[in-house]
């Protein structure tokens, strides 16, 4: 295990804590939707279905909601979030109280799609996620070791302009999967093997991010 890796784990471990109780602050009352591409199929891990993330955040649901959750996972055929944002914004607007976890992570800039359009794409998601009451969290950009400079390059900017527009809506996930050799490249514990999709480590990694994310937000909504 690389001692980015061990950092990673120890940073979150307080997350876990905060998971431990039977009744912690997250929403159980509506649809729990997850929205993706590949890694939502569980391309990557050991045994997709079981150690994937959507699998364990719907474990998370089902332990912490006493089983009653209705959990839905959509992994769409494009992989592109632009392609997808009307049809998943008219889903969240017909699911009030909804909780969802959406995660594009490079298909987009991948494809050509510009900065610009995808922060117009995330807006257009969280007004609807706004207007039906329901917590929805827009997760980053991954590393993918054959991307150009350039792709990159944009990579990072929609984290830093995303972030900035969406605050806690957004959940910067690219420092998180960086190698510690090269910022372009995915972190070799983290990588499946293809450079590409990441493994079981990669996938418990995302579940514990979301999961830290959605306390947060939970927790802020209800001291208002």
């Amino acid at each position: 295990m690389s001692r980015h890796l061990a950092a990673l784990i120890l940073l979150l471990a307080p997350a876990a804590a905060v998971a431990a109780p039977v009744e912690p602050i997250v929403p159980c009352g509506g649809e729990v939707y997850v929205f993706g591409g590949s890694t939502m199929m569980g391309d990557g891990v050991r045994a997709a279905g079981s150690t994937d993330f959507p699998a364990r955040m719907e474990t998370f649901f089902e332990r912490v909601c006493g089983g009653e959750v209705t959990f839905t996972k959509s992994a769409e055929e494009s992989g592109r979030f632009v392609d997808d944002v009307a049809a998943i914004s008219e889903r969240l607007a017909r699911s009030p109280r909804s909780v969802a976890f959406v995660h594009f992570p490079f298909t987009d800039l991948e494809a050509g799609t510009s900065v610009d359009r995808i922060l117009q794409a995330y807006r257009t998601l969280l007004a609807a996620c706004t207007a039906s009451g329901s917590t929805c969290i827009v997760g980053g950009q991954q590393p993918v070791n054959a991307l150009s400079a350039e792709v990159t390059d944009r990579q990072l900017e929609l984290e830093r302009r995303a972030s900035a527009a969406f605050g806690a809506n957004y959940l910067p996930l690219y420092r998180y999967f960086r190698s510690e050799s090269g910022v372009r490249r995915l972190m070799i514990p983290l990588d499946s093997g293809d450079g590409r999709h990441t493994d079981d480590y990669g996938h418990d990694l995302l579940y514990k991010l979301y999961r830290r994310r959605l306390i947060e937000l939970t927790s802020s909504k209800k001291r208002r």
